[in-house]
């Protein structure tokens, strides 16, 4: 199997030449505001029909949104965002998922058959040829007639000529899904990375608190010893060493849940990048330091590069053109046919005489008149499934919106949060400390040492989970923006262009 394909050409060029494709006018990025319809309308001039102006609402809007963070220096974010929590392991870990998961070959593989399934419709455009052979031979009768043989050999051809560019359009409708199968490898890349990504991390802070759990053995251990001495002395009852037992065996059953959800993230990891699930990956000491976020560029920025909108816009736009494609078939076609042939009689010698050989040349205009609406019902189908891509296209932007804008309200408050819970974790260490002593001063009871462990330990572990989930909403945010944009990948340049309207498909 081929490697991925993540050789790319440039952003700009790409969305460019798709809006030039589908006859659109993006403009300035005026994209947050035009209607969903006005995507409609790009398929073609014709999609909708001059008698039917009522075909597509071109009220439905999407709302409009100029502003989230700061534009980043660039424009736009890291275009390697992976690579900026400066962690090897999920580097190699992403490098391999991205070569090797089945789920990602398996989209692959369906880009090749929308790819194949272009080039069946294009080979519409060319004349057909065919050839054929006959040998019969018949028995019976008397004298010369007792039994012949005779040979035909013949080569036929045919060629619908696509006058009104029916089969142009639908050569066009297939290149845009083709593109939209390319942008879904591109989705579905960025949704296993970031799936990973995010495991990756879980399985780290998952670890982590594996190691505090062990930690927390060993503390309560050693007040068991304390309050085992204090017992001994007559300081204290056997209520204490029994709380004291107790403690110990929570936090072993703690330890046990904990290992179990590290091990089990783990091998979600591995199978991501199709790795054998033993859960046998060593991880780090501690989660990465969060990257600085400078700027995130701007909602116009978001829509040109997240692959299921880039999509979506082609589906749009291949639907237009199927409206077109069923409306154009309402017309008369023009089909031309020939062949040529050779016939011999007892002797297949004969075959090649010149002649024997016959010449056919024939045209056919053929109109549709009566079907019981056949035709009509498939344009409207068509239209139908124009303005359920439109209503698609409205519902993915405004999901990309609250996507964007969760995340953004996120890093704020998972900030403040972390910020909290630090100190938070710092006070109930001293806490601990101090109450330890009192303890073996005599001065606080198990319970009151019980309650400070256990205080400095939740914090501990809130701490550690706040830092995760601050990573793994920063990877949700680059997924929000649609990761490192959507690029055409190299795979589609191989294949054969054909010119339509002076512009050249894929």
């Amino acid at each position: 199997m081929e490697p991925m394909r993540q050789t790319h050409t440039g952003m700009a060029k790409q969305t460019q030449a798709t809006h030039q494709r589908a006859g659109w006018g993006m403009g300035s990025r005026r994209l947050l505001g035009l209607a969903a319809a006005t995507i409609a309308l790009s398929g073609c001039a014709s999609i909708i029909d001059p008698v039917d102006p009522t075909v597509v609402d071109l009220e439905a809007s999407i709302p409009v949104r100029t502003d989230w963070a700061g534009t980043a220096p660039d424009g736009l974010p890291t275009t390697n965002w992976v690579d900026s929590f400066e962690d090897e392991n999920l580097s190699q870990l992403v490098a391999q998922a991205r070569q090797d998961n089945p789920s990602l070959l398996r989209t692959l593989a369906q880009l090749d058959q929308v790819i194949a399934g272009k080039r069946v419709t294009r080979s519409g455009l060319y004349p057909s040829l065919s050839a054929s052979s006959t040998i019969r031979r018949s028995e019976g009768g008397v004298g010369f007639n007792a039994g012949s043989t005779s040979y035909d050999i013949g080569l036929n051809s045919r060629w619908e000529v696509d006058v009104v560019n029916r089969i142009r359009d639908q050569i066009a409708a297939d290149g845009e899904g083709v593109e939209a199968a390319a942008a879904d490898v591109a989705a579905l890349e960025l949704s296993v990375t970031s799936r990973l990504a995010t495991g990756w991390f879980d399985a780290i802070e998952a670890g982590l608190l594996v190691d505090l759990s062990a930690e927390d053995i060993r503390t309560q251990e050693r007040s068991l010893r304390l309050t085992q001495r204090r017992f001994e002395s007559g300081l204290t009852g056997s209520s204490d060493v029994r709380l004291a037992r107790s403690a110990i065996a929570s936090s072993q059953a703690l330890r046990q849940s904990r290992l179990q959800l590290r091990d089990s993230t783990l091998r979600s990891v591995q199978t991501l990048a199709r790795q054998y699930p033993d859960a046998n990956i060593e991880l780090p000491d501690d989660l990465p330091a969060l990257p600085p976020l400078t700027g995130i560029g701007t909602p116009a920025d978001m829509l040109a590069r997240r692959p299921d909108i880039i999509a979506v816009e082609n589906r749009i736009a291949a639907a237009g053109l199927d409206v077109d494609a069923a409306r154009k078939a309402l017309y008369p076609s023009l089909v031309i046919s020939g062949g040529v042939g050779d016939q011999a009689l007892n002797s297949f010698g004969d075959i090649f005489d010149l002649k024997a050989i016959a010449f056919s040349l024939s045209e056919s205009l053929t109109a549709p008149i009566f079907q019981g609406g056949q035709l009509r019902a498939q344009v409207d189908a068509q239209r139908a499934a124009l303005d359920a891509q439109i209503q698609t296209y409205a519902e993915t932007v405004l999901t990309a919106y609250l996507e964007v804008e969760n995340a953004l309200d996120a890093e704020q408050r998972l900030a403040a949060r972390e910020a909290a819970l630090q100190v938070s974790r710092d006070e109930a260490v001293v806490a601990e400390e101090r109450l330890e002593l009192r303890y073996t001063e005599g001065l606080a009871t198990i319970l009151q040492l019980l309650d400070a462990q256990t205080r400095r330990l939740n914090a501990e572990g809130q701490l550690i989970t706040a830092r995760g989930e601050r990573l793994a909403n920063r990877v949700r945010l680059h997924v929000a923006l649609g990761g490192s944009g959507y690029l055409a990948p190299d795979g589609l340049q191989n294949v054969p262009p054909v010119e339509f309207l002076g512009i050249e498909l894929p």
